[in-house]
């Protein structure tokens, strides 16, 4: 799920958004090659062929590659930094500027609080959706099919079981977007409607006192604040209830997989190297994906934000004036005519 409006504000970004790609499939790779060579190592010590120098060479292998991908995954780490880096202060300024294009009426078409929440809390949330949903997202899309195109020489049927296997999460992810977009939107309806009555609860406090209303307000405010814990509660709900399908098709499909190698292993047709690189990367089909489904919640979370960010940067501005003031020196007699015309209770 891409939304093209907020892909427009990378502004350069996106080599990051690669580079992050580029350094989670390169430990991918390694962590390909760590486990074939355990696995051809285990195959000799069977074959009883092993020698001190396929251990040493072995040995060597598996710690470079956890050495390379220890350094991919920290790469991967500071260009999703990076790709979120520049997005937070571009859209606030942006909001900033469109209020000041405004004017002080802003307030007329849209509360304070829902500005301060939007520009806050709103935009942070972006940042998991830059950072991490999208660089995840294409990366999902390519580890299922570099597993599948290593793995095929291996069991081409194992292989084919499980990349047949991987598409049925996003489906999962894809049943609860309906649902988990509505739920969204109600629930920053909500949070945006509990700070604005605290907001003007506060500024109006001196009044209330005075009046004796306070009681009153607090009472409000708490049904406010409980409505908005049942609705944090739905959505951790719906959240948890999706990752527990996703968890569900995962697992099931990587043991699928590994059923199928054990049979291959126990008709001949894949040698113990290949069944037990084909196990220990079964579940490697599934993973990306199942990470990409615990990103898609927050980055929803922060795409609903973004229609309201986007309803502030798209409010309507007043038109300049057409018409200007003409050259000369200005009279003070002409100036005091001026006023007395306008404001005639000014002279009485």
């Amino acid at each position: 799920m891409i939304k093209t409006r907020l892909m427009k504000l990378l502004k350069g970004s996106e080599r990051y958004i690669a580079q992050n790609v580029l350094w989670q499939w390169l430990a991918l790779l390694f962590q390909i090659a760590a486990i074939f060579a355990a696995g051809t190592f285990l195959q000799s010590m069977m074959m009883e062929h092993s020698d001190t120098v396929l251990f040493l060479r072995t040995a060597l292998i598996v710690f470079c590659a956890f050495l390379v991908r220890f350094f991919c995954e920290r790469m991967a780490a500071i260009s999703s930094g990076k790709a979120s880096a520049d997005i937070k202060p571009v859209l606030r300024r942006q909001i900033y500027e469109k209020l000041l294009r405004i004017g002080a009426s802003y307030n007329q078409k849209i509360p304070t609080s829902e500005v301060v929440q939007v520009t806050t809390e709103g935009v942070e949330q972006l940042e998991i959706y830059y950072g991490k949903y999208l660089p995840q997202l294409f990366y999902s899309l390519l580890a299922p099919v570099t597993l599948f195109v290593i793995l095929c020489p291996i069991s081409w049927k194992a292989s084919l079981v499980l990349l047949i296997c991987v598409p049925l999460i996003p489906v999962s992810i894809v049943a609860v977007q309906k649902f988990a977009k509505k739920l969204l939107n109600k629930y920053w309806g909500i949070y945006t409607e509990l700070g604005d009555s605290f907001l003007e609860n506060l500024q109006g406090l001196t009044t209330l006192k005075i009046y004796q209303a306070d009681g009153r307000k607090a009472d409000e405010m708490d049904l406010e604040a409980e409505r908005f814990r049942k609705i944090t509660m739905k959505v951790l709900t719906m959240q948890l209830n999706s990752v527990s399908v996703m968890d569900i098709v995962a697992y099931g499909g990587a043991a699928i997989g590994m059923i199928v190698t054990i049979l291959e292993y126990g008709n001949g047709a894949v040698d113990f190297a290949g069944a037990f690189t084909m196990i220990l990367l079964a579940s490697e089909f599934f993973i990306p994906l199942r990470l990409l489904g615990s990103f898609f919640h927050i980055a929803m979370n922060g795409m609903s934000a973004s229609d309201k960010i986007f309803r502030i940067l798209d409010m309507a501005e007043e038109a300049d004036g057409t018409q200007s003031l003409t050259d000369g020196p200005i009279s003070v007699g002409h100036f005091l005519r001026t006023v007395h015309t306008c404001y005639p209770f000014l002279f009485s």
